[in-house]
């Protein structure tokens, strides 16, 4: 069995060289090879330094085309964005972290939440993203007398 016939472990994920991921996307290897220099992508290296895609890495190249293509964002817009989203992932890694350490009543409430089942928060067409939305939501309003409720949105 040759190098590129290599099947990975049971244990490994798949992985696509930097040839196969350039034909994927219509893409010339440059490109690929100035993204890892912008420090966009991240592929890891063999033992001999050829550049190895992994299914992560695929998923996060279609985003930045999607930025780039689709959306019209520059390199340092692109970095801003996936610099955020990796954050993004971060906390939500340390929330979970967190909410393992609760009760249950007060897991199951704070998951709701995170989730998007409660205050406003809608599911996108994106996995893992959600869009807020503004309610008109009933409170008190001190200088209307006591019991008295207004509708407020946004402080107003």
């Amino acid at each position: 069995m040759g190098k590129r016939d290599k099947q990975p472990a049971a244990n490994e994920e798949p992985l696509l060289t930097i040839g196969a991921v350039a034909r994927m996307f219509g893409l010339h290897q440059q490109t690929l090879r100035e993204y890892e220099r912008e420090g966009l992508l991240h592929p890891r290296r063999t033992a001999g330094g050829t550049r190895m895609y992994s299914p992560e890495d695929i998923e996060r190249l279609r985003f930045i085309l999607v930025l780039t293509r689709d959306m019209g964002v520059n390199p340092a817009g692109v970095e801003v964005v996936l610099r955020m989203q990796d954050q993004i992932v971060e906390m939500e890694r340390l929330m979970r972290a967190l909410l393992a350490q609760l009760d249950e009543p007060v897991r199951q409430r704070a998951l709701s939440f995170l989730e998007g089942s409660e205050f406003g928060l809608v599911k996108a067409a994106v996995p893992g993203e959600g869009l807020m939305v503004r309610r008109r939501v009933p409170v008190e309003s001190p200088s209307k007398g006591k019991g008295k409720k207004t509708t407020e949105e946004n402080g107003t």
